[in-house]
């Protein structure tokens, strides 16, 4: 995923704009939010995402269905947002970008570096990072410290270009190697 060449912009707003299950509203805050991503990292290919954003789809989900604010489906490519959970007063521009970037390491199996579910926890402190790094949080609520008070010493321990890579290439191997490689695990 970490390529020079990438969809621009205006191909993800066409990619946008062609999604009728989508608010212009909803459409204009992806957009700004994927603008900022792309100023920031302008290395990072977007055709994934690109893809995705034209078959995107927003459900409304309650607590019984789904206990956090967000969950990006990677399978339906459907973002669930509990209504009761935002009600809380969630920063919503920071929940759209963690979701986002969920969105953009989707490879159909798995986000990020979460193959099999083994780096579940280390993936969702990795996403909150990036998310606070790209567009802070507003909000006094902040539901992932532990996760990234973990995901900050290991990203110490092993490198931050490391869990980057792993990260954006969806390669956990790279991520458990170096572990290994630092003395995690034996």
């Amino acid at each position: 995923m970490i390529k020079g060449d990438s969809m621009s912009l205006e191909e993800i707003k066409v990619a946008l704009d062609s999604n009728s299950n989508l608010t212009d509203e909803i459409r204009d805050h992806f957009y700004s939010l994927i603008c900022l991503f792309h100023e920031k990292y302008p290395n990072i290919d977007l055709t994934n995402l690109c893809n995705l954003l034209k078959t995107l789809k927003i459900e409304k989900s309650s607590k019984f269905i789904n206990k956090r604010v967000s969950k990006y489906n990677h399978l339906t490519n459907t973002l669930e947002l509990n209504i009761e959970k935002i009600n809380e007063g969630y920063d919503m521009k920071h929940v759209l970008m963690f979701e986002i970037l969920n969105m953009i390491t989707n490879n159909g199996e798995y986000t990020g570096f979460n193959k099999n579910d083994k780096f579940r926890a280390l993936n969702a402190g990795y996403t909150e990072i990036l998310t606070n790094n790209l567009v802070g949080n507003d909000s006094d609520i902040s539901a992932l410290e532990d996760e990234v008070i973990s995901t900050n010493m290991i990203a110490y321990i092993i490198g931050e270009d490391t869990i980057f890579n792993a990260y954006f290439n969806n390669d956990a191997n790279l991520l458990t190697n170096k572990m290994l490689e630092k003395g995690f695990g034996e």
